[in-house]
């Protein structure tokens, strides 16, 4: 995509050993591997919805059982923009990054086409 993503977007990225994204930088066994975040394309599972220290999340799962956390402001972006069919499966490109503590993914997307998204203007 385009120069205007996100600035935290270009930061490195947590993952455990298996290749599931941490929402925090922390994992009880093993060890975490720092990424740079990479857009990819897959057709995700909705999991489960948790709940962390300060906000709720959701899980969503790859056809590998792979875990990817998002916040619940990305769900709606991806509600509002790819929806979910039934059986909770999105597909979109998608990319791990960081908002405020936590780590998640989000659509790929341009902070413009965000902005769009997020005032009711479709994706």
């Amino acid at each position: 995509m385009a120069a205007d993503l996100d600035d935290d977007e270009t930061g490195l990225v947590p993952f455990d050993e298996f290749g599931n994204l941490l929402r925090q930088a922390w994992t009880p066994e093993g060890e975490v591997v720092w990424r740079a975040p990479e857009p990819f394309t897959a057709r995700l599972q909705l999991g489960q919805f948790a709940r962390g220290r300060a906000a709720g999340y959701v899980v969503w799962l790859d056809e590998d059982n792979h875990l990817f956390p998002m916040s619940m402001t990305e769900l709606v972006d991806t509600v509002r923009t790819v929806g979910i069919e039934p059986g909770g499966y999105a597909e979109a490109e998608w990319i791990a990054h960081r908002r405020g503590g936590a780590y998640g993914i989000q659509l790929y997307m341009s902070r413009r086409e965000r902005r769009r998204v997020r005032r009711g203007g479709g994706g």
